[in-house]
C-alpha cells in the first residue's frame, strides 16, 4: 500500500500521460528546400513526396530570418526539460487493474515497455506483456481481450492493421491506449484514447533535426534523409524537415531514401546508404528518423571512405547512438523519452479507471525533447540508455 500511496502522490502531482516507431522497398525523392535532382529513378512503390510547409523567405540561406528562426530553435533544444506533461491530480486511488502492453521486436518498444512495468508495478496491477510484430500486433490484442485486460495499450503500428480487433475491444469498453502512431484519438467512437508522440509531436522532430542541420552547415546543407515511409508518423518528420529546409534555407537541398521494414531487418541500410552518397557526392548530411536504422552505417561508411563527406544525425537516439557522438562518428540526435512515454500511458489508464476525463492528453502528446551535440553530455547519458524524462517521474 506504501508503493500504491507512492505513485499517487507521483500521479497528483505528475499525472503521467517514443517506438517508435517501426521498422517498403528501397525508394527517394527530393523534396525541394531549394534546388535538387529527383531520384525518383530508384522508387518502386514508394511514390512521391509533396511539399506541404511553408514558404521560403528572400534573406533565409546564409544568414537572415530562415537563419535566425534555425538558430532560435536550436537554442531551445540546448535545454534539458524539467517538466512533466500533465498536472491534474487523480481524484482518487484506482482499483486494481490488468494492464496490456503489445510488445513490438525492436528495441524502442522495449523501453516503452520498461516505464509501463515500473507503473503497473507501483500502481499494485497486473502487467501483461505479449510479444507482437510490427504491423503484426492483430492476434496479441485479441489474447490480450480474451485474457480480461482492462486496458490495452501498443505503440507505432497503424490501427487499420488491427481494425477488427480494436473494434471488438472497444465494443468491450476496453481503452485502447498508445503512442507513435498517427491515428486519432476518438474516445469511445474509434476506441482510442490516447496517442502520444503523435504525427504533430513527429512532424515537430523533423522541424528541429533540420533547424539544427541548417544552423550547423551555415546554410549549406544537402540532406539525405533514411526513412521507412510504411509508418505515418515517419511520414510526418519527413514533411517536417523538408517544411523546415524549404522555409528557413533555401539553399538546402533535401532527399530522402525510404526502406522497407525486410531491408531494415536484413541489414541493408549501411550499404543502401553507402550507395547513395557514392551517387551524390554533394550530400553532407545524412538524416535518420529513428535511433534503430544507422546501425552499421558509420562503420561502412568508414570502410568506404565516405564518413568523411557526411555529418550524421539523426532523431530519438539510443544508447548505440550516443556512444557514436562520442566516438565522433555521429554529430547530434534528438531524445524520445520511451519510459516516460510508457508512464503517459498507465496515467491514461489510471485516470479512466477513475472516471476521469483526459482533458491534458493533446497538451501532452507533444513528448519533451532535447538536442546531444556534445560528447561529453552523450556520456552521461549512456549508463541510462538515454534520458527517460524529466526528473521526478516516478
Amino acid at each position: 500500500m506504501k508503493r500504491l500511496f507512492r505513485l499517487f502522490v507521483i500521479l497528483a502531482a505528475f499525472s503521467i500521460v517514443a517506438a517508435s516507431c517501426g521498422d517498403s522497398d528501397e525508394s527517394g525523392t527530393t523534396t525541394a528546400a531549394a534546388t535538387g535532382e529527383s531520384s525518383d529513378e530508384m522508387t518502386d512503390d514508394g511514390g512521391e513526396m509533396t511539399d506541404d510547409g511553408g514558404e521560403m523567405t528572400d534573406d533565409a540561406g546564409g544568414g537572415g530570418d530562415g537563419m535566425a528562426a534555425a538558430q532560435a530553435a536550436v537554442d531551445v533544444l540546448k535545454e534539458i526539460p524539467t517538466e512533466i506533461g500533465v498536472t491534474e491530480p487523480l481524484t482518487s486511488v484506482p482499483d486494481a487493474k490488468t494492464f496490456a502492453w503489445l510488445q513490438c521486436e525492436l528495441p524502442s518498444c522495449a523501453q516503452i515497455g520498461v516505464g509501463i512495468e515500473k507503473a503497473t508495478e507501483l500502481l499494485g496491477w497486473e502487467y501483461l506483456k505479449i510479444d507482437v510484430g510490427s504491423f503484426a500486433s492483430a492476434d496479441g490484442h485479441q489474447q490480450a481481450i480474451d485474457a480480461g485486460a482492462d486496458f490495452i495499450a501498443h505503440s507505432g503500428s497503424p490501427a487499420a492493421t488491427f481494425q477488427e480487433q480494436l473494434d471488438a475491444s472497444n465494443a468491450a469498453g476496453i481503452p485502447f491506449l498508445s503512442c507513435y502512431s498517427a491515428d486519432p484519438v476518438g474516445g469511445a467512437d474509434n476506441g482510442i484514447y490516447m496517442q502520444c508522440g503523435d504525427a504533430d509531436s513527429t512532424r515537430k522532430a523533423g522541424e528541429r533535426i533540420a533547424n539544427w542541420m541548417i544552423v550547423d552547415s551555415e546554410g549549406t546543407a544537402n540532406v539525405l534523409m533514411v526513412n521507412i515511409r510504411d509508418f505515418p508518423v515517419l511520414v510526418a518528420e519527413e514533411e517536417g524537415a523538408a517544411a523546415t529546409f524549404e522555409a528557413n534555407c533555401p539553399d538546402c537541398t533535401f532527399e530522402v531514401l525510404n526502406v522497407s521494414l525486410d531491408q531494415f531487418a536484413g541489414g541493408e541500410v549501411p550499404a543502401a546508404v553507402a550507395s547513395q552518397l557514392q551517387s551524390n557526392s554533394d550530400i553532407n548530411y545524412v538524416h535518420f528518423s529513428f535511433a534503430d536504422i544507422p546501425g552499421g552505417v558509420a562503420e561502412t561508411l568508414e570502410e568506404s571512405g565516405l564518413l568523411d563527406q557526411v555529418t550524421l544525425v539523426g532523431v530519438d537516439y539510443n544508447a548505440a547512438r550516443l556512444q557514436e557522438i562520442v566516438d565522433g562518428t555521429h554529430a547530434a540526435w534528438t531524445t524520445n523519452p520511451k519510459e516516460y512515454a510508457g508512464l503517459l500511458m498507465v496515467d491514461a489508464a489510471a485516470r479512466l479507471s477513475v472516471g476521469m476525463e483526459l482533458t491534458e492528453e493533446r497538451a501532452a502528446s507533444d513528448l519533451p525533447t532535447f538536442i546531444v551535440d556534445d560528447g561529453d553530455l552523450a556520456a552521461s547519458l549512456i549508463p541510462t540508455d538515454g534520458w527517460i524524462g524529466p526528473d521526478g517521474m516516478y
